[in-house]
């Protein structure tokens, strides 16, 4: 055998070992993020303390952002944490809804509706982010965030915010 098919064959040799180890490392960090996604859904259903599940929450919408199915069982419990009466709950469940790919007949009006009548300027802004993360499937809440967007101070975080998410909706570059 000549020197330069033994090395070709330990080039495909490695390469496919090499694949191999990346599916293996890809299942394993999958299966992690379901044991992650099935705790932090169980610490929002059950805690009582609204720091865990807020950052349940977050750790949720981020884990969504990752893959949908990971966090569909915890979808009513998102939906649930919108009428939360702790503010930094409501916050952390309008960010994580918009992130989780929700059905948009639901997220929408959910997430408008805190955006224009929640008490707390900081859960407003993250529904406006909320319904940002959602792009282009939020398109019915354009006309919402224009209203707001004009109704605040240009400078203020809430209308940029606002302008920020009609930018992600309508697919505009920042």
């Amino acid at each position: 055998m000549s020197l330069r098919r033994v090395m070709r064959a330990s080039s495909v040799g490695l390469f496919v070992l090499g694949v191999c180890g990346l599916i293996a490392t890809e299942s394993f960090v999958s299966a992690n993020k379901a044991e992650d996604a099935k705790k932090y859904t169980e610490q929002l259903k059950t805690s009582k303390d609204p720091k865990k599940r807020a950052e349940a929450l977050e750790e949720l919408g981020k884990l969504g952002q990752i893959m949908k199915s990971l966090v569909e069982p915890a979808l009513p419990e998102i939906a649930k944490s919108l009428d939360d009466k702790n503010a930094d709950v409501r916050k952390a469940g309008a960010l994580a809804y918009g992130r989780v790919d929700p059905d948009p007949k639901d997220a929408v009006p959910a997430l408008v509706n805190l955006l224009k009548n929640d008490k707390e300027e900081a859960v407003k802004i993250a529904a406006a982010q909320g319904l940002a993360a959602m792009g282009d499937k939020a398109k019915e809440a354009v006309s919402s965030l224009r209203e707001v967007q004009k109704s605040e101070d240009k400078k203020s975080k809430l209308a940029k915010a606002a302008g920020e998410a009609m930018k992600s909706i309508n697919g505009k570059k920042k």
